[in-house]
């Protein structure tokens, strides 16, 4: 066991080494794509963002081993003897022992906070009171139009301040809190667009009733586009914004979970939610709609465009029909709940042909295909 964990400890310090080579090259294409490739590709057998066993964490503070990816805290570099704090994970894997509450070591958070963005299968079956994506009690039937106040807590809406007060414009797109801190969005969505432009209000159910919710309006301090988003075909309609201050947790407002990797959808129902028009160049929605849709298999999908559908997108809407996501809905996240009861954005509201209309179905950016960039735009900074 000492021989292998010290082939270990040299294999994790070539690691590091050649991480921070990167880190001073990362403007060439090819490094930024090994850089991408080394941040999830642990092996495809991991989880996303998960705790492995306890272990004793800095300032003698209980805590887990994690990769060191998904650790907040910089254990390497804030102790004295860093080695004492390396651990194995599933002996393959060096990682670090991550304290579990990252408060006692001044900084900001709280167990939920610091393992997010997380999969939705970070997380056994009978854990249902921590992490993301957890369904709320009394959760109403998919199928129906309406939601209720609490059904979706991780709903955000984007609003811009100016037309807000002048009463022009409610909403103008959707998105999805993944992080205290983050929201996933659509890159058209916010295409020429500042942070001073955009607000995220969180929380929100009923436009019309003020103080319903307890919802929260939180400034944008930056937006992370996709780089290689063409607004033309909408190709890598994917963005994150970055809140101003971190919001905080309640029955209103909860962190969704992002999705396994590799699983496909083809034929499952899926969710998608949000404020947007009622039907085609209808009014916007003031309460938050939701509808329970088929994932076509994509060769339909593709067949049923003359427009490019790639890889990279899902596509979902009712096959006959009327039972689809609308303009202002654009950025919403399409949502499945997993077999452990969580719920995962599997996909980003991104286009359409109109609203609804038979063999016409809306098209989603796919979430899984950008898991590595989510993680680079979130928790790696």
């Amino acid at each position: 066991m000492k021989v292998i964990l010290i082939i270990l400890i040299i294999g994790y310090v070539v690691y590091v080494n050649s991480l921070a080579i990167q880190s001073k090259n990362d403007d060439t294409d090819n490094n930024e794509h090994k850089r991408r490739k080394r941040y999830l590709g642990l092996n495809k057998r991991y989880k996303l963002n998960k705790l492995y066993e306890e272990c004793v964490a800095p300032g003698d503070n209980k805590g887990h081993c994690k990769h060191l990816s998904f650790c907040p805290l910089d254990v390497l570099k804030s102790t004295g003897n860093s080695l004492d704090y390396l651990c194995v994970i599933e002996k393959t894997h060096v990682g670090v022992c991550c304290p579990d509450d990252i408060a006692v070591n001044s900084y900001a958070g709280s167990q939920i906070i610091m393992n997010l963005p997380a999969g939705g299968n970070d997380y056994d079956k009978d854990d249902n009171v921590t992490g993301c994506g957890i369904p709320l009690m009394g959760r109403s039937e998919v199928a129906t139009k309406s939601t209720s106040i609490q059904e979706w807590p991780w709903m955000a809406a984007l609003y811009r301040p100016k037309q807000m007060m002048e009463g022009s414009e409610q909403q103008f797109c959707g998105g999805a809190l993944i992080t205290d801190t983050h929201i996933l969005t659509a890159a058209h969505c916010t295409q020429g667009l500042t942070p001073k432009d955009i607000r995220v209000r969180l929380g929100e159910y009923d436009f019309a009733k003020r103080n319903e919710t307890r919802a929260l309006d939180y400034a944008v301090s930056q937006i992370i586009e996709h780089e290689e988003f063409v607004l033309a075909t909408y190709a890598n309609d994917i963005a994150v914004l970055r809140l101003e201050k971190p919001t905080s947790f309640n029955s209103y407002i909860w962190p969704i979970c992002l999705p396994p990797r590799r699983r496909k959808y083809e034929k499952e129902t899926v969710v998608v939610a949000g404020w947007g028009q009622q039907f085609y160049s209808g009014p916007l929605s003031q309460v938050l709609l939701q509808v329970a849709i088929p994932v076509w298999e994509h060769k339909k999908c593709v067949d049923s465009f003359i427009q490019t559908i790639t890889d990279d997108n899902i596509c979902a809407a009712g096959y006959e029909g009327g039972k689809d996501s609308c303009l202002g809905d654009s950025g919403g996240p399409l949502m499945y709940q997993l077999e452990n009861g969580r719920w995962v954005t599997i996909g980003v509201v991104s286009w359409g042909v109109g609203c609804g209309n038979k063999e016409s179905p809306g098209i989603y950016t796919k979430v899984s295909n950008y898991l590595p960039w989510i993680i680079k735009n979130t928790i790696a900074k």
